[in-house]
């Protein structure tokens, strides 16, 4: 009897033992291991810049703003918008507004001897079905879909759309620059951003963008397509546009500003809904992709994105063989510094409920309420859960 508990006792060690490195290394290899890889092809594979198109060379172009209930912001939006350093005559500026019951729409109305243009859904659609729509009827060269609440610098648009003189590429993002608000949450969400920013620089260089930022992106007319209302666009048309043999970059000159989260509860929603439509994209790439002509770009995805989704569960198994590994005074330690980081998240959350800076708590806490937020995504998109609409937020 001894020796069949000892015996067993070595065979969960064993497995513990498994478990625990290959947590740890598909952890390294999401955070730090494949950023890395990115970085070093990026270095062989340095494109040269592009320079501003002349007012002659730039494209026509069509802006399109989703907007429900944007009165607070859809002035100075619509102010900023046209001010930008761009031909007049080559811009056109159409706000949509879905079914809007504050003063949106009012607001857009007063904008119309300047040539913005207001289109009002008789019933509320959601962002994704109305720029569908729009989007399959432009006539400009190029359609930049935007974000009431992105505020692009002077200069942006020229530099985003001078990407285009390179015939190879189909969609540009640009390059969104955080601005912290009251609210604790903000303080690992900025740093969440400059890591991905850094890692978005790489893969621009690389490969070609897995995902792109909504909030300020061109693409040629020609390459663009309509969307289930319960996707995404920042998730579908860079699939689709390498599929067209094309290449999906970033360009760093064409800066946005963005305000973070008002509150953590909104930066919650908008993670959980940003990783449902991310997983139901997931399961429906085929229909985007063909992954046989195109199969470096897949598992690019998979690395970039995918995974990190689903960090949290190596998470969790790292956390709980670590426990059958006590034994060792190596692992004690390993299992001190997890309890310490997820403490320290606690204590975040807490100070964050009191709305208090949280300083060094801040990424931690971000960290754990991002990965979350990304598995209850993949329940309801395993559930089948579809999300076309919803209320005003980033």
């Amino acid at each position: 009897m001894t020796f069949i508990t000892t015996s067993m006792t070595a065979v969960l060690g064993q497995v513990a033992l498994i478990v625990f490195v290959a947590s740890t290394a598909l952890i390294a290899y999401v955070y730090v291991g494949y950023p890395l890889f990115l970085a070093c092809v990026a270095l062989f594979c340095r494109r040269n810049r592009t320079d501003p198109m002349s007012d002659d060379e730039l494209p026509t172009v069509t802006i399109l703003i989703p907007a429900y209930n944007e009165e607070a912001i859809i002035e100075h939006k619509i102010e900023t918008t046209l001010d930008l350093d761009y031909p007049q005559e080559k811009m056109k500026i159409i706000v949509a507004s879905d079914c809007s019951t504050d003063a949106t729409e009012k607001i857009v109305e007063e904008y119309a001897d300047r040539g913005v243009q207001l289109i009002r859904n008789q019933e509320q659609r959601g962002k994704i079905a109305t720029l569908s729509d729009l989007g399959c009827s432009v006539e400009t060269e190029v359609i930049i879909i935007t974000d009431a609440n992105a505020i692009f610098e002077p200069e942006a648009l020229r530099m985003l759309v001078s990407r285009f003189r390179d015939p190879r590429v189909g969609m540009v993002t640009g390059n969104k620059l955080l601005q912290r608000t009251d609210a604790a949450v903000g303080e690992g969400e900025g740093t969440y951003q400059k890591y991905e920013t850094t890692i978005r620089r790489a893969e621009s260089e690389a490969i070609s963008i897995a995902f792109v930022t909504g909030a300020m992106t061109a693409i040629r007319s020609d390459l663009f397509i309509s969307v289930p209302s319960h996707l995404e666009f920042d998730h579908v048309l860079p699939l689709h546009i390498v599929n067209r043999g094309c290449r999906v970059v970033q360009e760093e000159d064409a800066r946005f500003h963005e305000s973070t989260a008002a509150s953590t509860g909104e930066e919650y929603k908008v993670r959980v809904r940003n990783a449902l439509r991310g997983f139901s994209t997931i399961f429906l790439m085929g229909k985007y992709l063909n992954v046989f002509r195109h199969p470096l770009f897949a598992a690019h995805v998979i690395s970039r994105k995918v995974l990190r989704w689903l960090i949290s569960i190596p998470a969790v198994l790292l956390f709980i063989s670590n426990i059958g590994l006590l034994h060792e005074p190596f692992f004690r330690v390993i299992f001190f510094a997890q309890v310490l980081f997820y403490a320290i998240a606690l204590i975040g959350y807490f100070v964050d409920r009191r709305g208090i800076r949280q300083g060094v708590l801040a990424l931690p806490f971000y960290f754990c309420l991002v990965n979350y937020a990304s598995i209850v995504g993949l329940l309801q998109a395993i559930r089948g859960r579809r999300m076309a609409v919803w209320n005003t937020g980033r």
